[in-house]
């Protein structure tokens, strides 16, 4: 019996251990992806500098843009109005960046950066927001000294990385416009995101945004 005495608080022991072991690995984010403290990263920047930039950005870009598409504007034809803003879901740009990590993995390439690109959709019906100014994304990876943005080509049944400057011939229609090079045998997997939200001005400075 005194045995078993000594054995109850061992065992409450021993079950409270277990469950503070529990506690400590559940000290994780909900996607179980590492620790709920997360360190700052270098490119986190002040908000008075992301208003700096902005504020450039609209003084000096901004009505740039809009003298140019506002030129020789048709009569009752309303003003274009200039980009200010792209918002990208939050989900999905999670949901993005596994995608492209898990193509690239598939090719056994290293991801180097992410790519932003500034761009500009066409003057056509089938664009929601024709000649608006937007970004779209692509994965880099090194190529000899360079990094170059790639999509995943693939070639016999093997995925392969290929830069995407080797699958666009610029040539091939006017104005620049690119048309891509594909064969019978091979197709492509783009890794290019894009499919933001448009925050189109009028800015004022009463709707809680720099």
């Amino acid at each position: 019996m005194k045995i078993f005495n000594f054995m109850i608080p061992l065992f409450i022991m021993a079950v409270l251990l277990v469950n503070c072991k529990g506690d400590h690995t559940n000290n994780q984010d909900d996607d179980n992806d590492g620790p709920s403290t997360v360190v700052a990263p270098d490119m986190i920047i002040p908000i008075e500098k992301g208003a700096e930039l902005f504020y450039n950005y609209r003084e000096n870009r901004i009505t740039l843009i809009e003298e140019a598409e506002n030129s020789d504007l048709p009569e009752g034809v309303e003003p274009y109005l200039a980009t200010t803003s792209v918002t990208f879901d939050f989900e999905e740009l999670k949901q993005y960046m596994k995608y492209i990590e898990k193509q690239a993995k598939k090719s056994e390439t290293r991801i180097k950066g992410l790519r932003v690109y500034l761009g500009q959709y066409s003057d056509t019906k089938n664009e929601e927001h024709p000649r608006a100014e937007t970004v779209f994304f692509n994965p880099t990876m090194k190529k000899g000294g360079d990094e170059v943005a790639f999509a995943i080509q693939h070639q016999n049944g093997n995925n392969v990385a290929v830069p995407v400057g080797e699958l666009l011939d610029y040539n091939k229609k006017p104005a620049g416009r690119s048309n891509l090079i594909l064969t019978v045998q091979d197709s492509i997997t783009s890794l290019a995101g894009n499919d933001g939200h448009r925050r189109p001005p009028p800015m004022n400075n009463n709707d809680g945004d720099y």
